[in-house]
């Protein structure tokens, strides 16, 4: 696998930076857009890159805003539709280098999120959608008055760090991978700023909202014990996507992270092996 990174300056002069796995032997075959999760990084989905450049996929992998190497106030998302605006910048530059190469999204938690912001937005881009801890139900995983807190400080002091307390086990069980988190100084370790907090739950709410023009083949991969984002997201968009082609999976006491879970390999593998099938 071949790695680089580089950058865009974005609508506001902000600098996002982007990751690209390429395969080192195999033909390409397709573009898999890596869209990561609050508080982290592309980077951190290198070992699901190289899992899919074996079987031919080049990969590009952003930073959103405010996260890993890009610009921006650390953590800060203040609208859900600006890293949705950026992936589709992120898209015109891989679609130049790769013209004739179909596009398929991968993505993790906020980053899934952004990834159906996408597909909304700019619909017929995708040939399929992977996502692991489908965010749309987020605001549940808090009581009713926290979130209506955090829309109303959302308007006054967005920037404000102000998180519900969660052990960081919510993440994996895995401790090897929890001790990699703590040791990546990419990883914004703080707690979640208000207005990001409310921009997700916003997007996540029109998602809900327009479930049914979501026509793009899905998978949809959950742990029955994420405390994060609760399954029941995951449960929603399967019943009420206008999709004809929808594969859910719940994995039994598995987390957050699925793809750093001890049983990563069958998980990526399952990703991987449904991107093959869309092409």
């Amino acid at each position: 696998m071949i790695e680089s990174e580089d950058s865009f300056v974005n609508a506001d002069g902000i600098a996002i930076a982007y990751r690209v796995w390429q395969p080192e032997k195999q033909d390409k075959r397709g573009i898999v857009f890596i869209s990561h999760g609050l508080g982290e990084h592309s980077g951190r989905y290198r070992h699901v890159a190289a899992a899919l450049t074996e079987v031919g996929f080049i990969c590009y992998g952003i930073d959103h805003m405010g996260h890993g190497l890009s610009g921006g106030a650390r953590a800060y998302v203040p609208d859900g539709q600006l890293p949705v605006r950026d992936l589709e910048g992120l898209y015109q530059i891989a679609r130049a280098e790769n013209p004739n190469l179909p596009a398929l999204l991968f993505g993790h938690s906020m980053g899934s999120l952004i990834g159906l912001g996408f597909e909304l937005r700019f619909p017929g881009r995708l040939r399929g959608i992977a996502l692991t801890g489908l965010a749309t139900h987020v605001e549940y995983a808090q009581p009713a008055w926290l979130v209506s807190l955090c829309l109303w400080a959302a308007r006054h002091i967005p920037k404000l760090r102000l998180s519900p307390p969660t052990s960081l086990t919510v993440l994996t069980g895995d401790t090897e991978a929890l001790k990699e988190w703590r040791e990546d100084p990419l990883v914004d370790k703080g707690m979640w700023r208000v207005g990001t907090s409310a921009a997700l739950v916003c997007l996540s709410r029109e998602i809900c909202r327009r479930a049914g023009e979501i026509e793009t083949p899905l998978l949809l991969l959950h742990g029955s014990d994420d405390h994060l984002t609760p399954a029941s997201g995951s449960r929603f968009l399967a019943e009420r996507a206008g999709s004809a082609d929808v594969t859910l999976k719940i994995y039994d006491r598995m987390r957050h992270e699925l793809v750093n879970e001890t049983e990563r390999d069958q998980i990526i593998g399952t990703i991987r092996d449904w991107l093959l099938a869309q092409l």
